[in-house]
C-alpha cells in the first residue's frame, strides 16, 4: 500500500501495517519503529493537530520533518549518516568463513541438509596443502573481523587439519593482527581430553546440536558407532560447561534445536533438558526442505499452524521459567527483537538484506571449491553445483583467488536476489527493515532464487514471530508518546 498525495509534506519515507491489536506499526529505513493509535495516524497522515510531544517522538524518530528548513537539512543529513552505519556490514566484506574439513559424519540424522558420508572417512577429509590455502585467502578480506567457523560434517574427525588451521592462523595473524575468533561446531561424539585441553586453551566456541529428551534426541540424531548420540553429546556438554565455570570462563556450549514432528510432544521437557545442562538459552529451528529431510519429509514434517503452536507454547513456558529467576531465552526471537531495538542491523548471515552470500560469509569444501555459504555447499554435494563462487587453485597466489571469488557473477546475482527492498510485497512491508529473505530456501521450495514471500512456510513463520512479539511485548511499551532511547 502506497500513501500518494500526502497533505502532510514533512513526512520522511516508512511503511506500515495494520496489527491484530488495530493500531499501526510504522517503520523505516534506519530500522526506527513506533506504534500508533489509528487515530493519530490519520491527524500524522493528514496533517492535522497532534499532541506535541508525539510531534518530537516523530521528529526523534525520523518519520516527520520540522518545519523549520535550517533544521530539516540537518535532520536530513543525520539521516544519511545513520542509514550509512546501519547498513555498514555491505563494505566490509566477508567476516565468517566456514571450513568444512571433511565430509564424513558418524552420524545419520533424519533431518540432515544433504548426503553425509558415513564411510572411509580419510577419502573425505581436506588436505593441509589445500586448507593452507584457504587460509591465505581467508586474510585477504576487508574486513578486520575474521571468524573461520569448522562445520559440519564431523570435522574433529579430521582434528589434525583443524587444529593445524587454528595454528596456521594465529601464526599469520601475528603479521595482520585482526579480531581472529574461531568455532568448532561439532557433535561432540569424537571429543576426548587432549582436544578439548587445546580448544579451551586457544579460546574456541563449541557448538553443538541437541535434540532435547534422550529417546527424541536418538531418534531424530542416529549415532552409526554408539547406542545413544544423546549420552555422549549430554556427558561433554556437561564436562565442558563445568571447566568453563571452574576456570571463570564466561560461556557455554552453543547448542541449536531442530523440530521434527514428534518434537511438537515434548515442549516442557525440551527446555528443561536444556536447563538441566546448564544452557541459557535455546535457537529453535524449523526443518529446512532440502537433503536427506526429503526423503522422510512425510514422517517429519508439520504444518504451519502446528509449528506456532509447538513455538508459542515453548515461548510461554520459557516466560514461566523466568519468572522462577531461572534465566533463560530463546535466540531466533532474540535476533528479531534486536533488529527492533537495535540501530545497527544484527551482522547475522541468514537474517540480513542482502543476505550473507560472499558479502558476509564464505563457505570453503573440503576440496577447495568456494560456495557462497554452507547451504549451496550442500546443494553442490548432492546435485546442483550452480552456486558455486570460484575454487582454490593451489598455482595461484590467495589475492587472485580472493578478488576472482568477490567479483564473481554469482555473488552479484545472490545479492540482488536477496536485497528484499525491491522485491515484491517486501518493498511495502514494514517487517522488512527486519526480515530477511533466503535464496536456497526459495530455490529448494519453487526451483527460483527470488522469494515467493507468502508461499514459502519460513517467511510465514517470520510473519508470526513478530505478531508474537508484537502482541506480547511490544503495545505496552511502544505508546505514542514514547521517547527515542538511541543515543
Amino acid at each position: 500500500m502506497e500513501l500518494l498525495n500526502l497533505k502532510n509534506k514533512n513526512i520522511l519515507p516508512f511503511r506500515f501495517k495494520k496489527l491484530n491489536s488495530w493500531q499501526m506499526f510504522l517503520s523505516n529505513d534506519l530500522g526506527k519503529r513506533i506504534i500508533l493509535d489509528e487515530k493519530y495516524f490519520n491527524d500524522f497522515v493528514e496533517d492535522r493537530e497532534l499532541p506535541q510531544e508525539l510531534i518530537s517522538t516523530l521528529i526523534s524518530k525520523y518519520f516527520l520533518l520540522p518545519k523549520d528548513v535550517e533544521i530539516n537539512n540537518e535532520i536530513i543529513r543525520q539521516f544519511a549518516y545513520k542509514w550509512i552505519v546501519r547498513n555498514s556490514y555491505l563494505i566490509k566484506w566477508p567476516s565468517l568463513h566456514i571450513i568444512v574439513a571433511t565430509l564424513y559424519c558418524n552420524h545419520a540424522c533424519r533431518y540432515c541438509h544433504a548426503s553425509a558420508k558415513t564411510k572411509n572417512p580419510i577419502k573425505y577429509h581436506m588436505t593441509k596443502e589445500v586448507a593452507q590455502k584457504v587460509v591465505d585467502v581467508i586474510f585477504q578480506t576487508t574486513n578486520g573481523d575474521i571468524n573461520i567457523e569448522f562445520q559440519w560434517w564431523e570435522p574433529l574427525s579430521n582434528w589434525p587439519v583443524v587444529k593445524y588451521v587454528i595454528e596456521y592462523a594465529r601464526e599469520k595473524n601475528k603479521q595482520y593482527d585482526l579480531v581472529l575468533d574461531f568455532a568448532v561446531v561439532t557433535n561432540l561424539s569424537l571429543m576426548n581430553d587432549e582436544m578439548l585441553d587445546f580448544l579451551i586453551a586457544e579460546d574456541i566456541s563449541i557448538s553443538t546440536s541437541l535434540d532435547w529428551p534422550k529417546e527424541l534426541h536418538d531418534e531424530n540424531r542416529k549415532y552409526l558407532d554408539w547406542e545413544s548420540s544423546f549420552d555422549l553429546v549430554s556427558f561433554w556438554m556437561k564436562k565442558i560447561n563445568a571447566i568453563y565455570k571452574e576456570k571463570n570462563i564466561h560461556r557455554r556450549v552453543g547448542a541449536i534445536a531442530t523440530a521434527t514432528r514428534k518434537s511438537l510432544d515434548y515442549t516442557k521437557e525440551i527446555i528443561d533438558t536444556y536447563i538441566d545442562l546448564w544452557l541459557e538459552n535455546i535457537f529453535m529451528r524449523p526443518l529446512n526442505p532440502f537433503g536427506i529431510a526429503l526423503k522422510l519429509w512425510d514422517q517429519i514434517w508439520y504444518s504451519d499452524e502446528q509449528y506456532a503452536t509447538f513455538y508459542n507454547n515453548m515461548l510461554e513456558y520459557i516466560k514461566e521459567k523466568n519468572k522462577e529467576w531461572v534465566r533463560f531465552y530463546e535466540s531466533y526471537l532474540q535476533i528479531c527483537k534486536k533488529n527492533l531495538d537495535g540501530f545497527e542491523k544484527l551482522n547475522f548471515m541468514e537474517e540480513r538484506s542482502p543476505c550473507g552470500a560472499v558479502l558476509g560469509q564464505v563457505a570453503y569444501n573440503r576440496d577447495g571449491k568456494i560456495y557462497t555459504c554452507d547451504e549451496w555447499r550442500m546443494f553442490g554435494t548432492m546435485w546442483d553445483d550452480s552456486f558455486k563462487v570460484w575454487e582454490i587453485d593451489l598455482n595461484k597466489t590467495a589475492e587472485e583467488l580472493y578478488k576472482e571469488m568477490i567479483l564473481c557473477k554469482t555473488t552479484s546475482i545472490l545479492a540482488n536476489a536477496t536485497t528484499i527492498d525491491h522485491l515484491p510485497w517486501y518493498s511495502t512491508n514494514p517487517l522488512s527493515n527486519y526480515i530477511w529473505v533466503c535464496p536456497i530456501y526459495s530455490y529448494a521450495q519453487s526451483g527460483n532464487i527470488v522469494s515467493k514471500y507468502k508461499k514459502e512456510q519460513r517467511f510465514r513463520q517470520q510473519e508470526a514471530t513478530f505478531d508474537k512479539i508484537f502482541d506480547d511485548f511490544l503495545n505496552d511499551n511502544l505508546k505514542p508518546e514514547e521517547k527515542d532511547e538511541e543515543k
